[in-house]
């Protein structure tokens, strides 16, 4: 059995070398195109820019919570028993209110991320069967998700793809 699979694969290695030679394969680097495209540059700005407006709003509320914590504390002694549980209850419903407002943050946050991500890899996915077309590439993967190890600058197409996009994401 040994001597079969070994004589098939010295075949394979033989005759197999003439298709690949012929073989045009590329890789593209998905995820340095998406962070070095102009439109991946835009989204992080977009994003940063959401990111630092909902951490101002929880900074705010969280300020009142703090004062609220402050009043608390300074005038416990001087409340009764009624007035100092009606102040917990505020206090403890104005921190669900910031829990909630961060948890919502974050989740529009992500929404938001996975928008802007998705629709420029559906572009760039598009854009590389375009160029895979045009080019007469036979195959073109994914450095990263297809388990690449290692390849040549000369079938390296990402810098290619980055330019290319960029030029098409600036005509919209």
């Amino acid at each position: 059995m040994k001597k079969i699979l070994g004589a098939l694969l010295i075949f394979t290695l033989i005759f197999g070398a003439a298709a690949f030679a012929e073989t045009k394969i590329g890789v593209v680097n998905m995820q340095r195109a998406l962070d070095e495209s102009d439109a991946g540059k835009d989204a992080v700005a977009k994003m940063k820019k959401d990111y630092d407006q909902m951490q101002q709003r929880i900074n705010e509320e969280s300020e009142v919570l703090k004062k609220m914590q402050e009043e608390l504390n300074n005038q416990s002694s001087l409340l009764t028993e009624e007035a100092k549980q009606k102040k917990i209850d505020e206090y403890q419903k104005k921190l669900k209110e910031v829990q909630r407002l961060i948890k919502d943050s974050n989740e529009e946050l992500k929404k938001k991320e996975q928008e802007y991500v998705g629709k420029i890899a559906k572009d760039l996915a598009e854009l590389v069967e375009k160029l895979g077309k045009e080019l007469n590439y036979d195959i073109i993967v994914e450095a990263k998700e297809s388990g690449v190890m290692y390849n040549s600058k000369k079938v390296d197409m990402t810098d290619m793809l980055i330019d290319r996009y960029n030029k098409e994401w600036h005509k919209k």
